[in-house]
C-alpha cells in the first residue's frame, strides 16, 4: 500500500476515475486518452467504497472524482478519498458545482474543482497536471519543512537528539513520573582520551568514531528510551519510567559492554573505546531536569577519578569509596541513603529477613487451601517490621532480586514440608512478585532452578503479579510471564481492581486467578459502590474460569457478605494472623482439615504478629 505521491519514472500517468456515470465516465476517459494518449492509464470506478478499496491496493498518480456517487454525496466523497489516499493529487469534477462546494472542496483537501457544465472535458488533463505539479511543490515544501524542524532539534553528525530536544524530552518524562509516581533515570556518558584522538588522527575520523558510539548507544536502550549528544563526545541517555537503581545499572553495563568491542575507522587499526559513565534517578537525585543533569555529571566525574585511580566499586564496598576525594566521600558516607542502603545489605546479608504465611480458606469448604508468604525484617533494634518500611528501599536498590529469591526458597521448602508431613491434600503457597523481579533477565530460569533445588511441585506454587507492574516494558514481561506459566505454576493478579488495564491484562496475561483488593473489601458493608463492584469482579472472572480470592476479611459480616456474592476463597485478620513456618505447620498438624473455628481460636494476637 503507497499513499505517496509516485515517480512516474515509466512516462504512464495513471489515473483513478471515480464516476457513478457511465456515459460521463466513458467522455472523461476518452477527453483523457486523447490528449495524452498512451501516456494515460485509466481505471474506472462506480462508487465510493470501490475507489477506497483500488486506493489501498494500487499506487496512483492522480484522482478524479465525481462528488455525487450512489453510496456517497458532497464533500462526505471527498473525504472517504482523502482518507485513503491522503497524498494523492484530487481533481473534483463533478456536475453540481456551486461556490460553497468548492470552497468546501478545497479545504477538505482537492488540489482543483471543476464544474462539468463550466469546464468541458478536454480541458480535464491540463487542470490533472496543475494538481500534480501543485501536490509535488507541497510535498517538496513539507519536506523542506521537516528537516528544517530536524536540524532544530536533531545532532547533524549523528542524527541523535540535541541537548534541547532531549531538554524537552526529559522535562515531561519527569513530569510523567511526577504525576503518576514514577522514577526516571538518567545515564551521562563521556568517551575518554577522545581529545587525544582528535589530535592525533584528525577530525574526520574523530567524528567517524562518534558515528559508531551513537549507533552503539542507540543499540543498548529500548526503544522508548531517549539518547542524545549534548556536544563534543558528551551523551546523555534518558530512562523514562525505570522502577530502581538496578534497571540503571542494567543498562549502564550494557552500553560499557556494546563499547568493548574494537572499532575500525577508515581502515586504520581499530580502536579501542573508553567511556566514563555517571547515572542518577529521580525523584532521589533531583526532581528537575537540571539536578538530574548535574547528579549525572558528578557521579561520571567521580567514576571517571576512581577509574584513573585504578579502584572498583563493588556493590559491597564502603559507600565512602565512592568519592572524588575525601569530603565528598565523607558526605556520601553520612547521608541517610546511604546508610539505610547498607543497614538493608547487612540485614540480607545476616539473615535478618523472615517468611509469614497467612491461610487462605474456602469458607465453603471450611478448610485452608493457601497460604500467603509475607515478608518480615527482624531488626534487632526495631523489632519486627512490615514490608511497607522497607520495600520501597530494596526495589529501588535492586536488593528486592536477592530478597525475593529468599522468600520463594523458603516458601517452596515450607510448602514441601508441609505436604510431606500433614494430609494437607492440594494446599497451595503464594508469592508475592515485584516488578523488578519481572525484569530481571532469566527470572524465569531462576524460579525453575528453585523448584528443583527445593523439589517444590509447580502446581504448589502459585506467584502473584500486579497489573501495575507490566506497564513498563509490557510485552517483555509478558513473555516472562507465559515462560512462568510453561513450568506448570499458577499466576494470580494481585490488587486487582486498582490498576491501570485490569481488563486487557486480564485478556492477554496466562492468568489462572484474581485477587480482589482489600480496599474494595473494606468498604463493602458500607458502600453500595464496592459491593457492586466486587459483584462484577465475581461475575467477570467466574465467566473467565479464573479462581476468584478475596483479601482482608477483617470480621465475620464480610466474610458472608462475599459467599453470598460467590466469592468464597478468602484471607485476612478475621481468620488469623500472619504466622511462622512452624506455627503454621502446628496448625495443620492439629487438624488435617482445619475448620475455621479451629483456626480462629488459633489466631496469635502478639504485638510481633503483622497482618498481610
Amino acid at each position: 500500500m503507497n499513499h505517496q505521491t509516485r515517480t512516474i519514472s515509466d512516462g504512464v500517468l495513471r489515473v483513478l476515475l471515480i464516476d457513478g456515470d457511465e456515459p460521463e465516465a466513458s467522455r472523461s476517459e476518452t477527453a483523457l486518452r486523447q490528449r495524452l494518449g498512451d501516456r494515460v492509464h485509466v481505471t474506472r470506478v462506480q462508487s465510493l467504497a470501490q475507489s477506497i478499496r483500488q486506493l489501498m491496493e494500487t499506487a496512483f498518480d492522480a484522482v478524479v472524482v465525481e462528488l455525487g456517487m450512489p453510496d456517497s454525496s458532497g464533500v462526505a466523497t471527498l473525504a472517504g478519498v482523502r482518507g485513503a489516499a491522503p497524498t494523492v493529487p484530487i481533481v473534483v469534477y463533478t456536475r453540481d458545482l456551486d461556490d460553497a462546494t468548492a470552497i468546501r472542496a478545497l479545504r477538505a483537501g482537492a488540489h482543483e474543482c471543476l464544474g462539468k457544465a463550466d469546464v468541458p472535458a478536454d480541458a480535464l488533463a491540463r487542470m490533472l497536471g496543475f494538481a500534480i505539479e501543485r501536490q509535488r511543490r507541497l510535498a517538496t515544501l513539507e519536506a523542506a519543512r521537516v528537516e528544517a524542524a530536524h536540524r532544530a532539534t536533531h545532532d547533524p553528525l549523528t542524527g541523535l537528539a540535541n541537548r534541547e530536544l532531549f531538554l524537552d524530552q526529559l522535562d515531561r518524562a519527569l513530569a510523567f513520573g511526577s504525576r503518576y509516581n514514577r522514577k526516571t533515570g538518567l545515564l551521562f556518558v563521556d568517551l575518554d582520551g577522545f581529545k587525544a584522538i582528535n589530535d592525533t588522527m584528525g577530525h574526520a575520523k574523530g567524528d567517524a568514531l562518534l558515528r559508531v558510539v551513537s549507533a552503539r548507544l542507540l543499540a543498548s536502550v529500548r526503544r522508548s528510551d531517549a539518547v542524545a549528544r549534548l556536544g563534543g563526545d558528551e551523551f546523555v541517555i534518558l530512562l523514562p519510567d525505570v522502577t530502581s537503581r538496578r534497571d540503571v545499572s542494567h543498562v549502564k553495563d550494557t552500553i560499557l559492554e556494546s563499547l568493548q568491542a574494537a572499532v575500525e575507522v577508515t581502515g586504520d587499526a581499530a580502536m579501542i573505546i573508553e567511556a566514563s559513565i555517571g547515572s542518577a534517578m529521580s525523584p532521589l537525585d533531583g526532581a528537575t531536569a537540571q539536578d538530574l543533569l548535574d547528579a549525572a555529571d558528578s557521579d561520571m566525574y567521580r567514576e571517571k577519578y576512581e577509574r584513573r585511580r585504578g579502584r572498583m566499586l563493588t556493590p559491597m564496598a564502603g559507600v565512602a569509596a565512592v568519592g572524588s576525594d575525601d569530603e565528598d566521600a565523607l558526605e556520601i558516607a553520612d547521608s541517610v541513603s546511604h546508610r539505610r542502603e547498607s543497614r538493608l545489605r547487612a540485614a540480607l546479608a545476616q539473615g535478618e529477613f523472615e517468611v509469614f504465611y497467612q491461610p487462605i480458606l474456602d469458607v465453603v469448604a471450611d478448610r485452608i487451601v493457601a497460604a500467603e508468604a509475607l515478608l518480615r525484617w527482624r531488626d534487632p533494634d526495631r523489632g519486627l517490621l512490615s514490608p511497607s518500611g522497607f520495600m520501597a528501599l530494596a526495589e529501588d536498590t535492586g536488593l528486592i532480586v536477592p530478597i525475593g529469591e529468599q522468600v520463594l526458597r523458603d516458601a517452596c521448602t515450607a510448602i514441601v514440608a508441609w505436604r510431606r508431613d500433614h494430609d494437607v491434600g492440594a494446599l497451595r503457597v503464594s508469592v508475592n512478585l515485584s516488578a523488578v523481579q519481572l525484569r530481571e533477565h532469566g527470572f524465569e530460569q531462576r524460579v525453575a532452578a528453585i523448584l528443583e533445588e527445593t523439589g517444590c511441585p509447580a502446581e504448589a506454587l502459585t506467584l502473584e503479579v500486579t497489573e501495575n507492574s507490566t506497564m513498563v516494558d509490557g510485552e517483555m514481561i509478558m513473555e516472562t510471564l507465559r515462560a512462568l506459566k510453561g513450568l506448570g505454576l499458577r499466576l494470580v493478579v494481585d490488587d486487582f481492581g486498582v490498576g491501570h488495564a485490569s481488563l486487557t491484562f486480564l485478556r492477554e496475561a496466562p492468568v489462572d486467578g484474581i485477587k480482589i483488593d482489600r480496599r474494595f473489601v473494606s468498604q463493602l458493608l458500607v458502600d453500595q459502590r464496592d459491593q457492586a463492584i466486587v459483584s462484577s469482579m465475581v461475575r467477570l472472572a467466574r465467566g473467565l474460569g479464573l479462581d476468584v480470592v478475596a483479601e482482608g476479611v477483617e470480621n465475620a459480616e464480610q466474610s458472608q457478605r462475599l459467599a453470598r456474592l460467590q466469592c468464597f476463597e478468602q484471607q485476612g485478620r478475621h481468620f488469623g494472623e500472619a504466622l511462622p513456618a512452624f506455627e503454621l505447620a502446628s496448625l495443620l498438624a492439629s487438624r488435617s482439615r482445619a475448620t475455621l473455628n479451629n483456626l480462629r481460636a488459633w489466631r496469635v494476637r502478639r504485638p510481633e504478629a503483622l497482618g498481610a
